[in-house]
């Protein structure tokens, strides 16, 4: 049922990130057997327990946060930001664990009864053609329960997905399979035709726009996303020409108190994607709309710190309290703006 990605190794050596360090044996097991909300608590305490010593991934997501805030609060949200933002990035690894580790008919009734869908007219409209369709969604929100909702609604569904580790993909892959959902794994060699051909079959296929460490980007080709000029990755472009299936967007957002809404969008009707003629240039400003709203909720903030350096803009971010274990705990969020304290 996840839509997830995999840091590269160096060498073939396992690198320690937060998600191995989460899903170390002991960790899988009480996320097992312990109710929902005390598995949160202990992936908080771990997870800001990880950030205290992680220092470069530390950095580097502030760095990214200040930077592309800088004009959205230019009196500064700075702490706030990097608090509610690791306790998201937190809440996305226990919503991936869940997903694996939770019996599957606890999986399903979490998913029936916290999630609403908005937009659902949209995506039986776009079906109907019988071309398929490619929901476009990003490291954002509660974005691991996007199959599984479609899934759970009816509807034929693959997703473009890697696991970080045999054990996850194992289960996730048995579980997947008694939900009808199909995984497709871009990691492991081409996938573009298997795409192609699920398409053509009328299915669903769940993408990520914001892989920019597998950007296959245009020669000629810029955007600028959340400040940055980066190259315009075109793999969604040949996706949606070769298989001639309509594209939406979507969103899980996290309403906060365990509960979700997915919101699908015809990204043409966007306004922040209506003077853009690529639908891969279209769905990334759609997304970044988003990720100015809520930087919270958005995941890859470590993964444009490289971006920013090139620019020669020097952000100093330095904050000692909000690295302390006695301050608040990354164990709770929601998606709702609020201002700064």
């Amino acid at each position: 049922m996840p839509v997830d990605t995999s840091d590269h190794s160096r060498k073939g050596k396992k690198q320690i990130n937060l998600s191995t360090f989460l899903q170390h044996p002991v960790n899988v097991l009480l996320l097992t057997f312990l109710p929902n909300f005390l598995t949160r608590i202990y992936l908080g305490i771990l997870g800001t327990a990880y950030f205290i010593f992680a220092s470069s991934e530390r950095k580097k997501i502030k760095i990214a946060l200040k930077y592309s805030q800088r004009t959205q609060n230019p009196l500064g949200c700075e702490k706030k930001n990097w608090r509610l933002t690791r306790s998201n990035i937190i809440d996305h690894y226990h919503e991936k664990l869940f997903l694996a580790f939770k019996s599957y008919n606890k999986v399903i009734k979490t998913l029936k009864n916290r999630n609403m869908v908005k937009g659902i007219k949209l995506l039986d409209q776009t079906l109907a053609g019988n071309k398929g369709a490619i929901l476009v969604t990003g490291h954002y929100g509660a974005v691991e329960f996007i199959p599984g909702i479609l899934s759970i609604l009816g509807y034929p569904v693959t997703v473009m997905v890697h696991c970080k580790s045999k054990k996850l993909r194992k289960v996730l892959e048995e579980k997947s399979r008694r939900s009808g959902i199909e995984l497709l794994d871009p990691k492991s060699g081409s996938v573009f035709f298997s795409a192609v051909k699920h398409l053509k079959q009328g299915r669903i296929l769940i993408t990520q726009c914001d892989e920019l460490d597998m950007w296959k980007t245009y020669k000629n080709k810029k955007i600028n996303f959340l400040g940055l000029q980066v190259g315009l990755d075109k793999s969604l472009d040949l996706l949606a020409l070769k298989s001639k299936a309509p594209v939406l967007f979507g969103l899980n957002h996290r309403l906060g108190h365990n509960r979700y809404e997915l919101e699908i969008e015809n990204p043409e009707m966007h306004p922040s994607a209506r003077r853009h003629e690529l639908i891969s240039a279209k769905c990334l400003k759609v997304l970044e709309s988003y990720i100015y709203s809520h930087p919270e909720a958005w995941y890859e903030w470590k993964k444009i710190e490289p971006f920013i350096k090139q620019t020669g803009h020097n952000i100093n971010y330095a904050n000692k309290k909000s690295f302390s274990l006695s301050g608040k705990m990354a164990v709770h969020t929601t998606c709702s703006a609020q201002p700064c304290n």
